[in-house]
């Protein structure tokens, strides 16, 4: 054939796509502009078509002659293949086909009969030699800089969550999100329906896996609580060495976006977000990609769409073969069309098969009986009801078998859908009280006591649940905690699907959730990272926020969750993110002032908190009217000269410095100074600070000569302690 014009298709099942596309660059860079034409052709196994009836119709459909067909060979393919039972080979095409490995797989037949090259083992420059020689019968021309990498390769800035279990079908979809994103750069990935379960989020996790070696930079990002967004924003700042970790929130995130916006490759996942509206102010510009995933619709304004939905039959049957390869084809489709060819309840079912050594059948009769035990309780109405059974006939197996595994996915439960550390699960909360122990202990979760005793009986019922399928677990870290570890993050961490969670939370009649509740506040107080201005703290407090905002600390009894919601506000403040800050104080306020009286402890301190966001924020009114009236409760409550009174009147002065009555701030501080001296000592920090608050004051009012003395008092004072020691 002429050189002229030389046709070759691609062949490959859909997760082999980013494999097809870097051999074909590789075949187009090899020949002269337009020399070379090459089709990619995804083979869709699950229709049932042999492989060898694809090929040929590779050849028979072209629009002009094909010269030569390469098959991209990989586990993937290999798997497909033994579904639909390969077909007759024709081997009249073997003469025309190049078959390619990407994996360490064995060629089958006729196949292996026919000599090709792997790229697995080679360089990417040794790889791209290989495959042109065989294709073409050349040397590869040098590669350009922006060709793709070889696929495997991991860019450097990279948080994307491991895999967890097997990928099986979606290959539709997968080609279908890559389509997308090359036209368009941002796609929004829907449930159908609004259905959950259905595999949005691991379809855009496969995705990054997939085609991470297209890109400079891969960052996932939680889009479940927007006002958190900021900070993983915020974190890839950092990462990308733009800003130091000190950075306050609003300033790194801007960074950030900035940085996106201003190049290209580069892909952002957000993940489980709620709404378009929500998530609109974040979306980066700029030409790299976007995948939103979420259970909800009305994307089209700002994102292509792409919805996924059930499995069909033939990915149902795979997925369970795939999760227990014991099971027949026979039984995997009597089970599929059963679990309603849901991924979720799929995954689950072949879990509970493998770690139970359960009969299909027999899990079949399980099944109908829980179901029909969801449906008589009138629970999970608004749930799959073959995956509400297939988490009720889990549940009931690990009762009898694995009580502490089943205390800790319900904990999981009442957290969020985030990464949880698996320390905290066995943390202990030193503030329960003796009559709560007692309930607790008589309650499900009496399981628990003990397992952070070192006996590892922690890691071996988390390893179970994920051989179930019920949650998903990563052991090695990636996030980046830099003191000592409050967390635990070292254990590595668990994930629990949001449907799960939810359906198990349903299991559970009112006393009962509100006693796991109460446990997972005692956890998520133990858990407090310390110090919310501490800025080595951050990625701990970063790591525990969205499941302290799951608590709902402000409708919480517990004193510690109270106090550690608090905190959590001054981080969000301390970062620089001062709306998201102001906006949780003022819930926690608001509900604890109702709730606790305004003399409660907890209730002044989301006071003071509040106050210092509204003056943040340049409202010293409004900060002002809640600082006077902490300070007259603290005087009233603890007298002038305690440290919560002095601290509220320091407040209050800041305020009249906000709003221009220095002469105000002049006569706290001034009394504040004599207060700190006669209980403190003169050299106390406290004394000293004060003296230069109002040293400022007095410079303000034209007083220099004693905002002089005062100055050269401090600087005195301050030496002396330093020479101190």
């Amino acid at each position: 054939m002429s050189d002229a014009r030389r046709r070759f298709v691609i062949s490959h099942v859909g997760r082999d796509r980013p494999w097809a596309e870097w051999i074909a660059a590789r075949l187009a860079d090899a020949g002269a502009p337009g020399s070379v034409e090459v089709r990619l052709a995804g083979w869709r196994w699950d229709t049932g078509q042999p492989l060898t009836e694809a090929l040929y119709g590779c050849f028979l459909d072209a629009d002009a002659p094909i010269e030569r067909a390469v098959l991209v060979f990989s586990a993937s393919l290999l798997e497909a293949h033994d579904y639909v039972d390969g077909g007759k080979a024709d081997l009249s095409l073997l003469g025309k086909v190049v078959p390619v490995r990407v994996e360490s797989v064995a060629l089958p037949e006729p196949w292996s009969r026919v000599s090709g090259p792997t790229l697995f083992d080679a360089s990417p420059a040794d790889a791209a030699d290989r495959v042109v020689a065989a294709v073409l019968g050349r040397s590869a021309a040098p590669a350009a800089p922006a060709a793709p990498r070889l696929p495997g390769h991991r860019p450097d800035v990279w948080n994307v969550p491991a895999r967890d279990g097997v990928f099986v079908g979606r290959d539709d979809s997968l080609i279908g999100l890559r389509t997308a994103l090359s036209a368009d750069g941002r796609v929004a990935v829907e449930g159908r329906f609004g259905m959950g379960g259905v595999g949005k989020t691991r379809l855009a996790l496969e995705y990054a896996h997939r085609f991470g070696s297209d890109y400079d930079l891969v960052w996932w990002i939680p889009a479940d609580r927007p006002v958190l967004v900021g900070d993983q924003f915020a974190a890839l700042a950092v990462r990308l060495g733009l800003v130091g970790p000190a950075t306050d929130t609003g300033t790194a995130a801007t960074v950030a976006r900035t940085y996106l916006r201003r190049n290209t490759d580069w892909l952002v996942v957000f993940d489980n977000a709620e709404s378009a509206e929500a998530l609109a102010p974040w979306l980066p510009g700029g030409n790299g990609h976007t995948i939103i995933t979420s259970r909800t619709s009305g994307w089209a304004p700002i994102a292509s769409t792409l919805e996924v939905d059930l499995f069909s039959r033939a990915e149902s049957i795979q997925l369970l073969r795939s999760h227990d390869p014991g099971l027949s084809a026979l039984d995997a489709g009597r089970l599929a069309p059963v679990l309603g060819d849901l991924p979720l309840a799929a995954v689950l079912a072949a879990g509970y098969l493998v770690e139970t050594d359960t009969r299909p059948g027999d899990y079949l009769t399980e099944l109908a009986q829980h179901v029909a035990y969801v449906l008589d309780e009138q629970r999970s109405v608004n749930y799959p009801h073959a995956l509400a059974g297939a988490i009720s006939t889990v549940t009931s197996w690990l009762a009898n078998r694995d009580p502490v595994a089943l205390a800790l996915v319900r904990v999981c439960a009442f957290l969020a859908p985030r990464p949880i550390p698996i320390g905290l699960l066995g943390l202990a909360d030193p503030n329960l009280s003796d009559e709560v122990d007692r309930w607790f202990r008589s309650h499900p979760l009496a399981a628990l006591e003990g397992i952070a005793d070192g006996s590892g009986l922690l890691e071996r019922s988390v390893d179970r649940l994920q051989r179930l399928g019920l949650v998903q677990v990563e052991r090695r870290g990636r996030f980046g905690i830099a003191v000592e570890d409050p967390l635990n993050t070292a254990h590595g961490v668990v994930t629990l699907h949001r449907l799960v969670a939810a359906l198990l939370r349903d299991q559970l009649g009112a006393d009962r959730r509100e006693a796991v509740r109460a446990h997972v506040d005692g956890l998520l107080a133990a858990a407090d990272p310390g110090e919310p201005t501490d800025a080595r703290r951050w990625a701990a407090w970063t790591l525990l926020l969205p499941h302290l905002y799951a608590a709902d600390p402000a409708h919480s009894d517990h004193s510690g969750l109270r106090a550690s919601a608090v905190s959590a506000a001054r981080v969000l403040l301390a970062r620089g993110d001062v709306r998201s800050a102001r906006d949780l104080a003022d819930q926690l306020h608001r509900r604890w002032l109702d709730r606790l009286g305004p003399d409660d402890e907890d209730t002044l301190r989301a006071a003071r908190c509040l106050a210092q966001t509204l003056r943040t924020l340049g409202r010293f009114e409004a900060a002002q009217e809640l600082d006077a009236d902490r300070l007259r409760r603290r005087r009233e409550a603890l007298g002038e000269d305690h440290s919560d009174s002095l601290s509220a009147a320091t407040d209050l002065a800041d305020d009249a410095w906000g709003l221009g009555d220095v002469g105000l701030a002049r006569r706290l501080d001034e009394e504040i100074l004599a207060r700190r001296r006669r209980v403190l000592g003169e050299s106390h920090p406290s004394a000293i600070e004060s003296a230069r608050r109002l040293a400022r004051d007095l410079a303000a009012l034209g007083e220099a000569k004693r905002a002089e003395e005062l100055r050269t008092w401090v600087e005195h004072t301050e030496t002396t302690r330093r020479d101190a020691g």
